[in-house]
């Protein structure tokens, strides 16, 4: 799964990873954040016409249907065997699909008694891009709320040694499709996404709490 992950990245960053993608972003850079945790804002790509945008959701996925925003607490990743069938999902997965930013996530491993914190990224270049859906719900007072999930996959490799699961992350020469095609070329594009080359250290259980932010968190430790 992803519990938790960061985004310390550059508009300009992105733009040269998303191979064209035409995408419109905001004038300011996203600030960084190195431990973004579920409910929080989340930069994330939609599909816009032809095109693309840049836009905040929130994390954690309200089905349309739901009667509490609550309900999004516990659908912060959706599983690619079952994303196309499962009723929070299903809707979301044919028509809003989303792409999540990423410098790098988080597994914790059980080690001598403790969970012990791992940063994960692509020991290649600056970001990974995390396969999403996003959803909009209407609240209470009649707002408009949109909230995304995080579509995970078993894992391969050697990163079962961390967790059985990881996000999904697409090359740069997907992300239109993924974005805008119908949902069986989303689903072979996500069976067929191959991993990036990714590198793992063990990092501070501060990481553990949501209040916790800084640089400082993706360090390794000793």
């Amino acid at each position: 799964m992803c519990g938790r992950f960061s985004q310390d990245m550059t508009w300009a960053q992105v733009h040269a990873f998303s191979q064209g993608l035409d995408l419109v972003v905001p004038d300011v850079e996203p600030q960084p954040s190195f431990n973004i945790a579920p409910t929080q804002s989340v930069w994330t790509i939609l599909g816009e016409g032809k095109g693309a945008l840049a836009q905040q959701l929130r994390w954690g996925l309200v089905p349309s249907w739901a009667r509490d925003i609550k309900a999004g607490a516990a659908l912060i990743n959706a599983r690619i065997e079952t994303v196309a069938e499962k009723p929070s999902f299903r809707s979301a997965w044919k028509a809003r699909r989303c792409i999540v930013p990423a410098s790098g996530y988080y597994e914790w491993r059980p080690e001598d008694g403790i969970k012990q914190p791992y940063w994960i990224h692509d020991s290649e270049r600056p970001m990974i891009l995390f396969g999403g859906i996003w959803e909009n719900w209407k609240t209470p007072e009649g707002e408009w709320l949109r909230s995304f999930a995080i579509i995970t996959t078993a894992a391969g490799d050697d990163m079962v040694e961390l967790h059985d699961r990881t996000p999904l992350m697409l090359s740069g020469e997907v992300l239109h499709a993924w974005l805008h095609a119908g949902g069986d070329e989303a689903m072979a594009i996500a069976l067929s996404a191959p991993l990036p080359a990714l590198a793992w250290h063990p990092v501070s259980r501060a990481v553990g709490n949501p209040r916790s932010n800084g640089p400082q968190l993706i360090q390794p430790i000793a």
